[in-house]
């Protein structure tokens, strides 16, 4: 029991040895004194400030100790996980820096947990997102329209790919709908960048998918999906991922960073902000499963899948 540890404290602090005084240091009953000395019962809030007090603690401290010790036991470890968490709030060193960074960090995730949605930016972004990968139990649906991330020197190749592969082997069904514009693929060098990106995802078992975007946004499918996703500050281009149906990943947007200042090498895309939600209105609203069936998808087969329907749009045909 955590109590009864403070209580010896307490004792040991003051001299103290016996119930009568030490009921008279907490403010409370000589047999309430005995009980809390004991295990026998837990002090209420009031008390628990006053032993703090006394030893000169946090009283969040004393407060999540009280709440564990008279937790059932089935619900004691998740007392234990806050109480943790103080600890470490209130004994964060200031070197290394990466330390009081770090949670500064934890705390920022605590309180956005609250409206049910995270949000990141910048390079964090990926990492939040290989581990919702690694906590996937069962499908994942995709729809992307910013698909150059994906290309192999892209911000999702190796590791958010490879994430993929494992997520598989281990039972996940991972479905992606890559979204391409009439312009993007005008020259071979492009089409062959597409090609690239979609048989990357069918290496690793991605149950890929494609689409053109002036045929898809014609659909009330896609135009209701949209108008939802402009709600939530999406700028443009879609790119979101519904893990197991009950939380919805998706950027607002993209930047771009220079390497260099030379101006020679390609800058790099990364995810201007990121965010999650389990709000189960967002899951219901930004939900891109229905995308799937529309007739204007394609499940990629091999590269005559993209081809046929390039030469199809060439002839004017849909």
């Amino acid at each position: 029991m955590g109590i009864p540890r403070y209580i010896e404290q307490v004792k040991k602090k003051y001299g103290v040895t016996s119930d009568y005084t030490l009921a008279k240091k907490l403010k409370v009953s000589q047999p309430e004194a005995n009980w809390f000395r004991r295990g026998k019962k837990v002090p209420n809030t009031a008390v628990c400030i006053r032993i703090a007090n006394l030893l000169e603690k946090n009283p969040v401290e004393l407060l999540l100790v009280a709440q564990r010790d008279k937790a059932p036991t089935g619900e004691k470890e998740h007392w234990e996980m806050a109480l943790t968490a103080v600890d470490v709030l209130i004994n964060v060193p200031e070197h290394p820096r990466y330390i009081p960074q770090k949670v500064q960090d934890i705390g920022h995730d605590l309180r956005q947990l609250e409206s049910q949605m995270l949000s990141y930016e910048g390079n964090i972004a990926y990492t939040e997102m290989d581990r919702i990968l690694r906590t996937t139990e069962s499908s994942v649906d995709s729809i992307i329209e910013r698909w150059k991330v994906w290309r192999r020197e892209g911000p999702l190749f190796p590791n958010y790919l490879m994430g993929s592969k494992f997520a598989i082997k281990r039972g996940v069904k991972i479905r992606r709908l890559f979204i391409f514009t009439k312009d993007q693929l005008t020259k071979e060098e492009k089409i062959a960048e597409a090609l690239q990106v979609l048989n990357d995802q069918k290496l690793v078992g991605v149950s890929t998918f494609f689409a053109f975007r002036e045929e898809l946004g014609q659909t009330l499918t896609f135009q209701r999906l949209a108008a939802e996703y402009k709600k939530q500050g999406v700028k443009g281009q879609i790119n979101s991922a519904l893990f197991d149906n009950e939380i919805i990943l998706f950027s607002r947007s993209y930047v771009e960073h220079a390497l260099g200042d030379d101006g020679a090498t390609p800058p790099i895309t990364m995810i201007d902000q990121l965010h999650i939600s389990w709000d189960e209105n967002h899951v219901r609203d930004l939900n891109p499963v229905a995308l799937f069936e529309t007739r204007y998808v394609t499940e990629y087969k091999a590269e005559r899948s993209l081809r046929a329907r390039l030469n199809r749009r060439r002839k004017g045909h849909s």
